[in-house]
């Protein structure tokens, strides 16, 4: 059974649809785009945003494989997006240096609708560590005066 957030009734379909849209809002694409992406057309991205209809099961694989969820994420059978989903992520304090460094080396991270490669997420780590290497200079500083 699926519910939505006032604890209403929808089929899986509604419930996909839901669980789509919000997931392609949150990589920024457009309906277009991300029927571009599978090989689809706009129309057929707007029928199953709007629950009208279920892609078949390769194009669910596609889309999890897009967006790093499982398929079971996106027909709500699973609460957490992806069995690879870290512990940390799920707790009030932010994550530790190694788990961070883990966490962008393994994960399916996307830019913009892009993955990122390899080199892309060392780039990243490299500046999150020369951007925190800074801050700590500064607080050390800020705290001598």
């Amino acid at each position: 059974m699926w519910y939505n957030e006032n604890g209403d009734f929808m089929d899986i379909r509604q419930f996909f649809g839901k669980k789509l849209r919000e997931l392609r809002k949150s990589q920024g694409l457009t309906q277009k785009e991300l029927g571009r992406r599978l090989n689809v057309t706009e129309a057929a991205v707007g029928m199953w945003e709007q629950g009208r209809r279920l892609p078949d099961p390769e194009v669910l694989a596609r889309l999890a494989e897009i967006f790093g969820v499982s398929v079971d994420y996106l027909l709500g059978n699973n609460q957490q997006a992806s069995p690879s989903t870290p512990s940390w992520w799920y707790r009030d304090t932010p994550p530790t240096n190694v788990e961070l460094e883990e966490f962008l080396k393994n994960a399916n991270i996307y830019f913009d609708g892009t993955p990122l490669d390899e080199e892309d997420k060392e780039d990243i780590l490299t500046y999150l560590k020369v951007k925190w290497e800074r801050e700590k200079k500064k607080r050390e500083k800020d705290s001598k005066k």
